[in-house]
């Protein structure tokens, strides 16, 4: 019974949350995981491993500050160097 009123309030969630939002959401996911798999390919051709968390973080930022500049490679360059000050 608890797991259908979880379900329940998941669905209405989900319902009332915009189709802007949603695409936003979707976006954002798309672009984390882009990011995330051209980290780890630089890094395995590199023969390195990532230290743990950087390839979140990294993509996190890149997520955070595409929706702020809307400019791909501004946001690469300033969560590069963001990650890179921290190594």
């Amino acid at each position: 019974m608890n797991a259908l009123r979880s379900f329940a309030a998941a669905a209405l969630i989900a319902l009332a949350v915009s189709p802007e939002v949603q695409a936003q959401s979707m976006f954002d996911q798309v672009v984390a995981e882009k990011c995330a798999a051209a980290m780890q390919a630089d890094f395995a051709s590199a023969g390195k491993v990532p230290p743990a968390g950087l390839i979140d973080n990294t993509c996190s930022c890149v997520v955070q500050q595409l929706n702020t500049t809307h400019n791909l490679e501004m946001a690469k360059t300033f969560c590069t160097q963001q990650a890179t000050s921290g190594m």
